[in-house]
């Protein structure tokens, strides 16, 4: 069972986010910097703290095993544990993020993300799965697919280089999975609920479920 970290930033408080804000690398303190909303750069900093939990006390690597680059396609990694994946997922009050040693996608939305209808941009079997639902309930039918297909295009690392309507996932009623215009026969899709209302879905190639942990507030500090 792959694990799936998450937290919940509207437990720190403005002086834990200081703390992060000097622990985190500087790419993530600039890229928070540039961020004009606070609760934006609270979320752009809990997920590098997050990161840095994961990889410091779950997979036990030093501060100095932390740097990271970007490849070709802008993907992050791990300069000197470059077999170390990892994908990184904000929405309002939650971060998530998910380490594998293969490639590893991780997406988390609310529902409330679907009340504007973009299923237009996605396959035709997709948007008609999104647009047969009742009124009520399309929106929660469009974000459990667009999680689920974002978590497949963050596995694949090639960002907007895949058009979003170049491939299908089932819909999530059934196991879902890449239906057609798959770059990767080997990924796996997995989602969950989480918390109020939202949708969480992980990318890889372990065939089980996902475990979603939270550590706890002393823990994320701990290593910050």
């Amino acid at each position: 069972m792959s694990t799936v970290l998450v937290l919940d930033v509207g437990r720190l408080s403005e002086a834990d986010t200081d703390r992060l804000y000097r622990a985190v690398p500087a790419e993530r303190r600039a890229r928070a910097d540039r961020l004009h909303f606070a609760a934006d750069r609270r979320r752009c900093l809990a997920a590098g703290a997050l990161l840095r939990y994961a990889l410091l006390a779950r997979h036990g690597l030093t501060p100095s095993d932390l740097g990271t680059a970007r490849d070709a396609f802008g993907k992050p990694y791990l300069v000197r544990v470059p077999g170390l994946h990892f994908s990184l997922s904000h929405a309002g009050r939650w971060v998530a993020c998910a380490t594998s040693g293969t490639e590893i996608g991780v997406d988390i939305e609310h529902t409330a993300a679907g009340a504007v209808d973009i299923s237009h941009r996605f396959a035709p079997d997709e948007h008609a799965y999104v647009v047969a639902a009742p009124a009520g309930r399309r929106a929660r039918r469009l974000v459990r697919i667009w999680t689920l297909k974002e978590s497949y295009v963050k596995y694949l690392g090639r960002g907007l280089g895949v058009p979003m309507d170049s491939f299908s996932v089932t819909a999530p009623d059934r196991r879902p999975r890449v239906l057609r215009g798959t770059l990767d026969t080997r990924p796996r899709l997995k989602q969950v609920a989480h918390g109020d209302d939202y949708w969480l879905a992980e990318c890889c190639r372990d065939d089980s479920g996902i475990s979603v942990v939270e550590p706890t507030r002393e823990d994320l500090l701990a290593v910050c």
